[in-house]
């Protein structure tokens, strides 16, 4: 049979594998096109009282903005890239985060918001991206309605 040692060491190994994962987990938002791609071409929203602007610059990305209190701005910039290889759909559908404030660059290519040290900051990222995602949840839903709207009324000629 295998040495007691061996045993606690396999399981201390494995215990400090779940542990470093579980604190180094995806604790933050994913930036999907699931959820934020339909945004209607350009608005603004009212979040955490800041006025985001946002624009659609193509179907495969965004860029929002808004002021904050020392007087400069936050951007982001949401680009998609369909990736036909991915094994996962997820992994297909994923964005990425180009984050600058007063157009000094903070982080480039996030995939997920956890990787903004700053908690402010990624809380209001955060905010933003989910308010975005209503608004291009609205925007869809909307467009479905539209869509499968039916003609009210009739024509004029007897018989229709």
């Amino acid at each position: 049979m295998f040495p007691t040692e061996l045993v606690y060491l396999a399981l201390a190994i494995g215990l400090g594998w779940l542990l470093v994962r579980y604190f180094r987990g995806h604790g933050g938002m994913r930036i999907s096109r699931e959820a934020l791609g339909g945004l209607p071409a350009e608005g603004h929203i009212g979040v955490r009282g800041h006025e985001v602007r946002w624009t659609v610059g193509d179907e495969d990305s965004f860029a929002a903005a808004w002021p904050i209190a020392s007087g400069h701005w936050v951007a982001i910039r949401v680009v998609f890239d369909t990736d036909e290889d991915a094994e996962d759909e997820e992994d297909s559908d994923q964005g990425h985060l180009d984050l600058s404030v007063a157009e000094r660059p903070i982080a480039l290519g996030l995939g997920w918001t956890e990787e903004i040290r700053d908690r402010s900051l990624r809380a209001d990222v955060e905010a933003v991206l989910k308010a975005l995602a209503r608004e291009a949840k609205r925007a869809r839903s909307d467009a479905t309605r539209v869509a499968l709207a039916k003609p009210v009324g009739g024509s004029d000629e007897p018989g229709d």
